[in-house]
């Protein structure tokens, strides 16, 4: 069971440090997808559980009314929607708040980038027309025993594909996030050929990542993975796996890049 609480908000558009990024939106705190290698409780430092990480979501009071105000005085630069919370995690069906901040960053002409797991994105590609607006779907698996273990709370990698395929062919402006990697569980030769396939029939950049454990992440983690695993992914290497990674992207003439 999901419980959903309501808590202040201060402000709706944070500065970000990632890369392409100026400013992040994240209307929700925790989320409902529950992936066990999320580093997110790590960084929010007990403002959500960890343990119980994927049970509970807040919801920002008033981040419409701040981000409205945020973009009168902010100049405009790229939004990321979001890095730290899924923006179409199942909460947001009825509440719609992504969507409307979307329509209000459009209006204002910033320019944003999406990063989900959700095919809920679908609903929302009438008001990402133009060249302001990427979408980048997380697929870290096209196997869903993968999903079914690690992201137990998110769509499945079909769903997530026919949501990327989609977007694609309305001419928004799409990317993969193939990240975690994780040494043994989703770096093998035809998982590459698959995603990389998927990559280039939607015109998709790749963006890798591996999993780096965090404290609080390794509680959660470590329900599945053994002692062995954990201190195989610290002592593994995903040089060659990257390799091969660019090397088939370099030949179905696909961008890839490390996230990080």
């Amino acid at each position: 069971m999901i419980e959903v609480k309501a808590i202040p908000c201060k402000s709706a558009l944070s500065r970000s440090a990632l890369p392409g990024l100026m400013y992040a939106f994240n209307p929700y705190v925790g989320c409902q997808h529950g992936c066990l290698y999320c580093y997110v409780p790590d960084v929010l430092k007990g403002r959500v559980s960890s343990s119980e990480w994927g049970g509970e979501v807040l919801v920002k009071e008033g981040v419409l009314d701040h981000l409205r105000a945020d973009l009168k005085r902010l100049r405009p630069g790229a939004v990321g929607v979001s890095t730290v919370t899924d923006p179409y995690q199942p909460v947001e069906r009825s509440l719609g708040i992504t969507r409307e901040a979307l329509s209000m960053l459009k209006d204002a002409e910033f320019p944003v980038s999406v990063q989900t797991k959700s095919p809920l994105v679908l609903r929302d590609l009438d008001i990402m027309k133009g060249d302001n607006f990427e979408v980048g779907m997380t697929i870290t698996s096209m196997d869903d025993a993968f999903r079914r273990c690690f992201e137990p709370g998110a769509p499945p990698p079909e769903e997530r594909v026919h949501a990327l395929e989609e977007a694609s062919s309305k001419g928004v402006r799409t990317w993969i996030f193939y990240g975690p990697v994780i040494p043994g569980f989703n770096d093998s030769p035809e998982e590459i050929e698959s995603i990389t396939g998927l990559a280039q029939r939607t015109r998709s950049r790749i963006l890798y990542d591996r999993l780096n454990i965090k404290p609080m992440m390794l509680t959660r983690i470590g329900r599945i993975l053994s002692v062995n695993d954990i201190l195989s992914i610290r002592r593994g290497t995903l040089e060659r796996t990257f390799r091969t990674l660019e090397d088939t992207c370099k030949r179905r003439g696909v961008r890839c890049d490390s996230a990080f």
